[in-house]
């Protein structure tokens, strides 16, 4: 068996989400939806899972750790959902994603973090002697990119069976953006999206004061975002590209009755943020309002989108088109889990909705 050091396997493999290469070469995600994808030619394939592998949440549901996705074809590997296979790797064991005589011809291979609550670790890659892996062919790289922010419901959170919620399969790919991305595949023709995803439960989009964190009040997106791990504050130089950026905050910043004048001072500083390490990439930023939530009666920032997507349009100009995706729309507590986590039927329902706006909005726009 040949192994492959996982940094050098990044240089020919397509990454999604945030990996970070250690000292030893070894890769480590900690937001989830992070994947690597490239195409296998071989008989044998897997990955030895590093030490620092550790699920940092327990609270998680029951929310599986990675989903080994594999087929023909990227397109009809994604679509296939009953042939992945979701696991929870133990730190320093082996993760066989082949191991058959027969051999595989530029099989599609993406291994993703689908647990918010989980860090992985991938220490080096093994294959067969007479294995070849490649990248994505060049189309893939012309694929558009939408880079989705968000909080616990991007993240498609699990609520357990006890706390009366339910189990989700391959965690945030059940989730409403990577069901958007499958509905849109399923298009005649088909049409592709890239899902870039950086979410983490309970955080606001505002930075708090010292005396709100003294209150309970979370930190804000407008700082994690820029984190190489959501269990740490060290610095993130994001190397990003999208053509959208879609921000879905807000759902805590109203619970804790953030005015909407603050709430507009964190999207102008996220999204100046987000240009300077872009190389000003992005063309459209689509809201997401706050999802409707039991423990709150305010719609504060709900009514005060239209007023945000003023000033930000003021501020960023006609280079940047700034709309409202309003995807809570006829959102009800009987589509949650909870009163606010939306239930995996809502979520396959707002991924419908979603990948008609992407289509109505990027491509048709494009005609």
């Amino acid at each position: 068996m040949r192994p492959l050091e996982s940094s050098d396997f990044l240089v020919l493999s397509e990454q999604s989400g945030r990996w970070v290469t250690t000292e030893s070469g070894s890769v480590i995600a900690s937001w989830t939806s992070a994947s690597i994808s490239f195409l296998f030619t071989g008989s044998k394939l897997g990955f030895r899972v590093g030490p620092q592998t550790e699920r940092k949440d327990k609270a998680n549901g029951g929310t599986r750790m990675v989903t080994i996705i594999t087929g023909n074809s990227r397109e009809s590997a994604l679509q296939d959902t009953a042939s992945w296979r979701a696991l929870d790797p133990q730190p320093s064991c082996d993760v066989v994603i082949f191991d058959t005589c027969a051999r595989h011809d530029r099989t599609f291979v993406q291994i993703v973090l689908i647990d918010w609550a989980s860090q992985l670790e991938i220490q080096y890659f093994y294959a067969d002697d007479e294995a070849k892996f490649e990248g994505l062919p060049e189309e893939a790289n012309q694929i558009p990119r939408i880079l989705l922010v968000g909080d616990s419901i991007s993240s498609a959170m699990a609520v357990s069976i006890e706390q009366g919620g339910e189990l989700v399969p391959f965690g945030i790919l059940d989730g409403f953006p990577f069901v958007a991305q499958r509905r849109l595949l399923q298009r005649d023709p088909p049409l592709q999206v890239a899902v870039d995803l950086v979410a983490y439960p309970g955080l606001n989009l505002v930075r708090p004061t010292e005396e709100e964190k003294e209150k309970g009040h979370p930190l804000g997106m407008v700082d994690a975002f820029f984190w190489k791990s959501p269990w740490t504050k060290e610095a993130w130089v994001a190397s990003i590209s999208p053509i959208v950026v879609m921000i879905e905050l807000g759902t805590n910043d109203q619970f804790f009755q953030v005015p909407k004048e603050k709430f507009g001072d964190a999207f102008i500083e996220l999204i100046q943020k987000l240009l300077s390490q872009s190389q000003n990439s992005f063309m459209h930023v689509w809201l997401v309002p706050p999802f409707p939530d039991e423990d709150t009666d305010s719609h504060q920032l709900n009514e005060a989108m239209p007023y945000i997507i003023d000033r930000l349009q003021n501020r960023f100009g006609p280079s940047i088109e700034f709309k409202i995706c309003d995807l809570v729309e006829g959102l009800t507590a009987k589509d949650t889990v909870d009163g606010v986590h939306p239930s995996l039927k809502a979520h396959q329902r707002l991924g419908e909705q979603l990948a008609a706006f992407i289509e109505r909005n990027l491509f048709e726009s494009t005609k």
